[in-house]
């Protein structure tokens, strides 16, 4: 059971490396370089082993990261207030797409 979470902990600390290096190491909504976080664009549960992949994330400061998070939030029917931090337009500011990342997460379960 110990392997598995250092297994887990080695492809989360993966995919922030690779995001972060992508993306500049700034928020890619705003450019802060402040408290970067990484953001699954679809939610973990949506894709295969949990969408850990370069496709599916974005480097987001905590302002953006709530403004992200907001469209699967109760409030989603408001998600309009935020169209810019909706999941496809997040895809495009990262050159990807939910079939690209889909695709790569699919190939990261086999």
């Amino acid at each position: 059971m110990h392997g598995k979470k250092t297994q887990k902990k080695a492809i989360r600390q993966h995919f922030r490396e690779v995001c972060f290096k992508r993306d500049g190491n700034k928020c890619a909504c705003c450019g802060s370089t402040e408290y970067l976080t990484v953001h699954h664009i679809s939610p973990r549960n949506e894709m295969p082993s949990g969408g850990y992949v370069l496709e599916n994330g974005i480097t987001v400061c905590p302002e953006c990261h709530l403004k992200a998070e907001y469209f699967y939030g109760s409030a989603s029917n408001k998600a309009w207030l935020y169209f810019e931090f909706t999941p496809h337009e997040l895809y495009k500011l990262i050159g990807s797409s939910f079939d690209k990342a889909l695709a790569a997460s699919t190939k990261m379960a086999h």
